[in-house]
């Protein structure tokens, strides 16, 4: 009975205690929990549409197309399936799984599908647009009667509501939902979707995968993400009146640019006659920037006098700037790569000539981590549920330049790290038997110590061939037929992998 009890008290809690999102927090109809903000869905979608934001989101979602397809050579951008084990080998049937599933993600569903519209150029386009303006992603997996997935349907993220599936504390337990729509045996709800107030989808965790990109821990907002536009309200209102207050300027002023005096004493008609005349010759376009004329008694001779110096304090241009700098920090993006000036006191990298290294440095800010974020969403939402054993990778994301990739294998040979034999084995070519010399190291210092070591193998075996050279054949196995054991133990040794492609 005591280790019965002692057994039972290291068992884990079954629920936790703490209180993750906020408790009594059903905004939606119906029970449902939507994003408690004063920015609605709505809100930030048209503030997504002010030109200076569209052109860095545009900025980005360009720079992600170029990853949605299979990439052509070594180092070109593009996305490759591998297995989540980098230092395991991919096995012949590995590498057809491989392949069956960037085709996958390549149609984002069956061809056959006459709802089918998308391929993954446009899905990424999609939700990233949804996560760089809302910070929610929704997409649907369509699921087979074998349980494989068939179609993947990005959603409108804004119409998704979450169930208060989360801990609210250890003392409140949530009203149960009430299921409109027959889910079946797939498990519990867990998402529903609403479109003008009606619920026209619900969904399991499976069947429908919600991302956000900027998690927080306040209870208020648990489980909903932190759009950038949101930190950004008032930079964007303020670009808003610039442009309005500069464009309203050529459409709207009636002020005129300045006076002209005409100095003297005159008659009245004499005035009159001369401003008719003068208004003639002077009129602006719709009637704009008229010069009124006035008279002045002490001497003679005509005086303009300018309202305005020049046309700088209207302009705002340094303030525009700096709102769009600001704005392009908030999103980690350089303002190069969207065609503005970046705001700095000094010459800083964003000022150099080294184009490389801005982009690099704009990479490693924004763009790395937001591809990061579709990657890991892709994983965790389908390839876990189809083929688990498998990943999918940005090719060229962030690997090595090809200058720099030849430079560290330089200086991997010249200081004897690799030889020649061994840089094409990395690269699966093959090691001719006769080119003995492709084992000597580059390195001076090594290679004497490798011309000492020859030398010793030939006087005390008394031949000029070295008789252990790992790189030539047997010759008495090229008569031997070739065995397939090799590759069916490396078959079994794949993680039993499944390689039918039933249902697709």
């Amino acid at each position: 009975m005591a280790n019965t009890e002692m057994v039972q008290a290291q068992q884990p809690q079954g629920k936790a205690k703490s209180a993750v999102i906020l408790p009594y927090q059903s905004m939606g109809m119906g029970g449902t929990r939507t994003k408690s903000s004063l920015l609605p869905f709505s809100v930030l979608r048209n503030m997504a549409k002010v030109p200076a934001i569209a052109a860095i989101i545009n900025t980005r979602l360009n720079q992600v197309a170029r990853f949605a397809r299979r990439p052509r050579f070594d180092g070109d951008l593009g996305f490759r399936i591998g297995l989540k084990n980098p230092l395991q080998p991919m096995s012949k049937a590995a590498q057809t799984r491989a392949f069956e599933l960037e085709e996958f993600f390549l149609r984002t569903g069956n061809w056959d599908n006459p709802e089918r519209q998308d391929n993954f150029n446009r899905f990424l386009r999609k939700i990233t647009r949804d996560s760089l303006t809302l910070d929610a992603v929704a997409w649907e997996n369509v699921f087979t009667r074998a349980g494989n997935i068939t179609d993947l349907f990005a959603l409108d993220a804004a119409t998704i509501e979450l169930l208060p599936t989360a801990p609210m504390s250890e003392l409140y337990t949530p009203l149960p939902y009430q299921t409109v729509t027959n889910i079946g045996a797939a498990g519990p709800v867990a998402y529903i979707q609403r479109v003008d107030g009606r619920i026209n989808a619900e969904f399991t965790r499976k069947e429908l995968a919600y991302c956000i990109r900027n998690p927080r821990t306040d209870v208020a907002y648990a489980d909903f993400g932190f759009s950038e536009l949101e930190t950004l309200v008032e930079i964007v209102t303020g670009i808003v009146n610039g442009v309005r207050y500069n464009t309203s300027y050529f459409s709207f002023n009636s002020l005129p640019q300045g006076v002209l005096e005409v100095i003297g004493k005159y008659e009245e008609e004499d005035i009159e006659a001369f401003s008719r005349h003068w208004k003639t010759l002077t009129d602006g376009p719709q009637g704009k920037w008229t010069v009124p004329v006035m008279a002045m008694e002490e001497g003679n001779g005509f005086k303009f006098t300018p309202f305005k110096s020049s046309n700088q304090d209207m302009q705002f241009n340094e303030f525009l700037e700096f709102l769009f700098n600001l704005a392009a920090a908030v999103y980690q993006i350089d303002p190069n790569e969207v065609g503005f000036k970046s705001w700095t006191s000094g010459k800083s990298m964003s000022q150099s000539d080294n184009t490389a290294e801005k982009m690099d440095a704009s990479k490693d800010k924004g763009f790395i981590p937001l591809m990061y974020f579709l990657s890991d969403a892709l994983n965790s939402n389908v390839l876990d549920i189809i083929a688990p054993e498998f990943a999918l990778y940005w090719a060229g994301l962030d690997d090595e330049s090809e200058d720099r990739k030849a430079a560290r294998l330089k200086n991997d040979i010249d200081s004897g790290l690799l030889t020649i034999a061994e840089v094409r084995k990395q690269r699966g070519q093959e090691v001719p038997p006769d080119a003995e010399w492709m084992n000597a190291p580059a390195n001076p210092v090594l290679i004497q110590a490798y011309m000492a070591q020859q030398q010793r193998l030939v006087a005390e075996t008394g031949d000029d061939d070295p008789p252990d050279n790992p790189n030539k054949d047997d010759p008495d196995d090229e008569d031997k037929p070739k065995s397939d054991d090799a590759d069916d133990e490396t078959l079994v040794k794949s993680l039993e992998l499944d390689i039918t492609w039933e249902d697709y």
